[in-house]
């Protein structure tokens, strides 16, 4: 197993591990027979924004981290993560790694802060955003709408560079 980026030519093995989560968990957003793929338009996602892969030595995807970094100039400093493991590989210590492996990367890219939702009742993936070191800020009330309910999700953050200045100069 390795975890590193995920390139423009594995679009579609990278959307065959989405639909594969999609179907395993219901937590993820889109529902299994939502997600569609369009390889350019997957391809060029990949070239723009951050994802890294757990992949296995056959070089199939089975877990993702995607970081979307915005054009838009006031909040270009913020990336938005989005994360999915296939079930037979949870538990292992793989999203630790993809988690370790972007946060690195942010903090090289000078962001300022990595930011996620997260249904509140998926406690084990919110106790594990908490270990690393993601924080609530909020609630958006009933904000997911499955299984004939409706779910409010945590604002979650995490603050990168505080010692930094916008000049990457200590400010410490």
């Amino acid at each position: 197993m390795r975890i590193e980026r995920i390139c423009p030519n594995e679009a579609e093995a990278l959307y065959h591990c989405m639909k594969q989560i999609d179907k395993e968990s219901q937590f993820m957003l889109y529902l299994p027979d939502e997600r569609n793929f369009n390889h350019q338009q997957l391809s060029e996602e990949l070239k723009f924004n951050f994802y890294i892969g757990v992949k296995t030595d056959e070089g199939e995807i089975v877990g993702y981290l995607m970081v979307h970094i915005s054009t838009i100039s006031k909040i270009k400093h913020i990336g938005y993560i989005n994360t999915g493991m296939i079930n037979a590989y949870r538990k292992q210590g793989y999203a630790t790694q993809m988690f370790e492996e972007t946060l690195k990367w942010a903090e090289r890219k000078g962001l300022r802060r990595l930011e996620l939702t997260v249904i509140t009742t998926n406690t084990p993936a919110v106790n594990f955003y908490e270990k690393l070191g993601f924080k609530i800020e909020g609630i958006k009330r009933q904000s997911i709408f499955m299984d004939d309910h409706y779910f409010d999700e945590l604002y979650m953050a995490k603050l990168l560079n505080e010692g930094l200045n916008e000049e990457n100069n200590i400010i410490w």
